[in-house]
């Protein structure tokens, strides 16, 4: 299910994806979580995260 905001703080992203909030938080340092930063708080793109791990799993599945 697609949330009906695409940028969420990671608290609300940890709930919509499943994910924890150490690996939104250590995605968004390293860059490999799509996200935006407004001063302190880190907003995480969750359409743009579950089609990059999507595709990250096909591609390990070999689709």
């Amino acid at each position: 299910m697609m949330p009906t905001v695409p940028f969420q703080k990671i608290a609300e992203a940890c709930k919509t994806t499943g994910l924890s909030q150490y690996f939104l938080r250590q995605g968004c340092k390293n860059g490999t979580v799509p996200h935006i930063k407004s001063g302190g708080v880190y907003y995480i793109n969750v359409p743009a995260l579950m089609e990059t791990l999507g595709t990250k799993q096909n591609e390990r599945l070999g689709y």
